[in-house]
């Protein structure tokens, strides 16, 4: 090769590693600032970030919107979804994960679906949703493993001991809302003391019945139930629309006694008193006033007969007897 061809080859090499360099260069230059900007992150409107660095959580509540953090593997970003609200279903009280399988291994053997002991031993189907948030997003992740299933768990076990203590006619009649405000409360205070996270916002408690095997019995029962409750309910009314009758109707008689009383008592008075004038006058003039008051029951005889004849009859009831109005005595 001649000297002038490979002066022309290395100055071709030199200009071809020079432009390698160059682009090498701007390409880390590039996924330079593409790692950079892998930092960007956003948080949606129904969720809260936690912000770790090196595995410390340096930012527990990250608000939603657009933030900055150290890209992997200095920070790290949890989103949690604070704002949903999740539902589990307990139909069955089995806590391995296999637990539909189990259910049916025991539907196949016993022929009963999973059910719960009532407080006077007697069975009862239950199908309970509970509905969930989550308000502490560390604790959420980072005090428990399996949240959901601790949740599930605690359900079936609060949801137990509630029916443990109650007869199977109130569980399947009026203590429905009892169970699940019980199963409420128990609940989120289990849920505080081992530090979830979680929040328990409903208990539906959507059916609760005995076995099919005795479902039309428990029928039967709680339908006469109703019927005494109806009765009793009807009874109560219709007290309720006699009694303020019945004590008007006691008060105005009691009105009227009491003014009967008063009638009675200003006439006897008024006859009390004219009686003390009558002997006062009869003390006073002696025969002459008795002869007044003679004449005077005279004429209250004479004006009640009218114009009919009066006889007057002596002690034998025959011979009539002549009555004279005799002057007094001097």
């Amino acid at each position: 090769m001649p000297p002038g061809d490979t002066g022309a080859t290395e100055t071709a090499v030199r200009e071809t590693f020079g432009r390698l360099v160059v682009f090498s260069r701007w390409i880390l230059v590039a996924l330079t600032v593409l790692y950079v900007l892998s930092g960007i992150y956003s948080i949606s409107s129904n969720q809260i970030g936690v912000l770790e660095r090196f595995g410390k959580v340096i930012d527990a509540r990250v608000p939603s919107g657009i933030h900055y953090a150290f890209p992997w593997p200095v920070d790290r970003v949890d989103r949690v979804p604070v704002r949903i609200v999740n539902s589990i279903v307990v139909e069955d009280f089995y806590s391995s994960r296999d637990a539909q399988s189990a259910s049916r291994a025991f539907f196949n053997l016993t022929g009963l679906a999973s059910y719960c002991i009532s407080g006077d031993n007697n069975l009862v189907n239950v199908l309970c949703v509970i509905q969930y948030t989550i308000t502490d997003p560390l604790h959420y992740l980072f005090r428990v493993t399996d949240p959901e299933t601790m949740l599930r768990n605690m359900a079936c076990n609060t949801l137990i001991h509630c029916l443990a203590s109650m007869p199977v006619d109130e569980i399947l009649t009026r203590g429905k809302q009892t169970i699940a405000n019980y199963v409420k409360v128990e609940l989120q205070r289990r849920l505080d003391e081992a530090k979830t996270g979680l929040s328990v916002s409903f208990v539906d408690l959507r059916d609760i019945k005995p076995p099919d095997r005795v479902q039309r019995f428990f029928s039967d029962v709680v339908k006469a139930q109703i019927d005494r409750e109806k009765m009793v309910n009807d009874a109560e009314s219709y007290r309720n629309e006699q009694m303020p009758a019945a004590k008007a109707k006691a008060a105005r008689v009691v009105e009227e006694a009491e003014a009967y009383k008063a009638e009675v008592l200003l006439k006897a008075e008024g006859e009390a008193d004219r009686f003390q004038r009558i002997l006062a006058r009869a003390r006073e003039k002696g025969d002459s006033a008795r002869w007044m008051i003679y004449a005077e029951a005279m004429k209250k005889v004479m004006k009640s007969v009218g114009k009919k004849r009066l006889v007057v009859t002596g002690e034998d009831g025959k011979s009539p007897v002549r009555l004279k109005l005799l002057a007094p005595r001097p």
